[in-house]
């Protein structure tokens, strides 16, 4: 029996201060001005149910389903292509590829492991929060590297977050899928890779541009996004 893993701590400034995020810099600031939606996406019953191996199948599928067509939506590429200097380029590049070799992979297996047909994929239908998200992303596509820039670093921040929670119980999942889906977003990798997106953050972005609204949107957008997963009554 998995040992239940408690909820995260109320969001503080300087949380992430060992990220980057010391109290006072954009991220933070970002931060500290969604902590209520934060709070509720890494604490969501989805988030909750999947770190405790409690998670119904039908949920996990559904999620994971819509969860990768947000994988090929194209934002790394366009990274890639707007980032300001070549060494952010290749570290956004290796990191594009990491997800091929391990993100994608795990996508792949899943689909195998729960006999997901392509019929199934295909009739997976998104939900009105994956909808609109991804409606949302799509918009970002001839945005400023400084909204994009925040974007993806929301999105990898609070997975992180949420995954965060079981690492600190010194919990660990006993359905395959469940652990998979933690560990692809934990360890000093993906740490590392959190970290870096922060500190462009901190260097590219302002609390005062309009990257602070794609901030808010996504963290949002987020907490929608696992709320959804569940057929609304």
């Amino acid at each position: 029996m998995t040992n239940h893993v408690p909820e995260a701590t109320k969001p503080a400034s300087g949380d992430y201060a060992w990220l980057g995020t010391e109290a006072g810099s954009v991220a933070d600031l970002m931060y500290m001005l969604n902590t209520e939606d934060w709070y509720d996406a890494i604490n969501s019953r989805f988030v909750s149910e999947l770190l405790d191996d409690t998670l119904p199948e039908s949920i996990l599928k559904a999620y994971l389903i819509q969860d990768f067509k947000f994988y090929n939506n194209g934002m790394m590429a366009r990274l890639i292509k707007l980032a300001p200097r070549q060494e952010t380029k290749d570290m956004l590049a290796a990191q594009s590829q990491w997800f091929a070799d391990n993100e994608a992979t795990y996508f792949e297996h899943f689909l195998e492991a729960y006999h997901v047909s392509q019929e199934e994929y295909d009739a997976t239908e998104p939900t009105p929060a994956n909808k609109e998200y991804g409606a949302y992303l799509d918009s970002l596509s001839d945005k400023s590297w400084p909204e994009l820039i925040t974007a993806i670093c929301c999105m990898e921040w609070l997975y992180l977050a949420w995954a965060k929670r079981t690492v600190d119980a010194d919990v660990i999942q006993q359905v395959p899928a469940h652990k998979g889906w933690v560990d692809l977003h934990e360890g000093a990798h993906f740490r590392r890779w959190v970290g870096d997106l922060i500190s462009l953050v901190n260097e590219y972005c302002s609390i005062d541009g309009p990257e602070a609204e794609v901030f808010r949107t996504i963290v949002h957008l987020e907490r929608r996004f696992f709320d959804d997963s569940y057929p609304q009554e």
